[in-house]
């Protein structure tokens, strides 16, 4: 139980952070880097401002440059919370346009975290072994 608030709480951090990107984005500008970050005050943003029609593109350039400064996994989280805010926002009746709808995810980076990539992974697996070790090969991949 106490696991669960805390990532729930983690969450609401991560979203509160990405919101507060957007914040700076739509304004046209790049929020801080790194320790420049904590404790800057992010720029207010009606609402109203994400309905107008030139928004869309300020929100776009300024995503370009976000996704220069940081890696693709920070801007697509960012844009994935966004996504979800105007989604909402919108089923409510608070927007009617949505100014991020020509943005599109950055190509993550390929996982390095493997031990094996899976051309030797499918190697192994063609291996001529007993059926003993083939199964524990199987077992520990797939766990």
């Amino acid at each position: 139980m106490l696991k669960d608030h805390k990532e729930r709480c983690l969450d609401i951090a991560r979203h509160r952070i990405s919101l507060t990107t957007w914040a700076w984005l739509a304004r046209g500008e790049q929020p801080p880097l790194g320790a420049h970050r904590r404790g800057a005050t992010p720029p207010a943003v009606p609402l109203s401002v994400l309905d107008d029609p030139a928004t869309g593109d300020v929100l776009a350039d300024a995503y370009a440059a976000r996704a220069r400064r940081v890696d693709a996994d920070t801007v697509n989280r960012e844009l994935s919370v966004l996504k979800a805010a105007i989604g909402w926002w919108r089923a409510r009746g608070w927007l009617s346009a949505n100014p991020i709808a020509g943005i599109e995810r950055r190509p993550a980076p390929p996982d390095r975290t493997r031990a094996l990539s899976r051309g030797q992974i499918a190697a192994l697996f063609e291996l001529k072994t007993p059926l003993r070790e083939t199964t524990l090969w199987r077992m520990l991949y797939e766990t």
